[in-house]
């Protein structure tokens, strides 16, 4: 009885950290998209806003706010992709899957850091 009610509980944590999981996958997928529709409003306003001659001198103010906003989008969007990896980890921890988790979540802390320089309007070293 007492094995039957760890694979209950071992079935239910499973079945949590999958369902969480593809929360997850799907809080990102509307970010994106999010991200998606208030870029291209914003190029259309500054499309616009180029088609008026008084108001050219604030274009370059426009579009840096505009890649700013999508940055800030997309860095929100890859914390969201790490925790949903680690939790896809956690269901199969082998040292393969620790191994590709490792890398990705490397990635993934190096490509947020060179958007994170973008937005702070700082070059980045190489």
């Amino acid at each position: 009885m007492v094995e039957s009610t760890e694979n209950a509980a071992e079935a239910f944590l499973e079945q949590l950290i999958d369902y969480t999981s593809l929360a997850l996958e799907i809080i990102i997928t509307i970010i994106i998209i999010i991200i998606v529709g208030i870029t291209l409003a914003g190029l259309v306003r500054i499309f616009l806003l180029r088609l008026k001659k008084k108001e050219r001198e604030q274009l370059p103010t426009h579009v840096r706010q505009l890649v700013t906003r999508m940055l800030r989008g997309l860095l929100i969007a890859l914390d969201f992709l790490v925790a949903a990896d680690i939790l896809k980890t956690i269901l199969v921890p082998s040292v393969n899957e620790l191994a590709i988790l490792v890398i990705i979540v490397v990635i993934r802390i190096l490509l947020s850091w060179s958007l994170s320089k973008e937005i702070e309007g700082q070059p980045i070293r190489q």
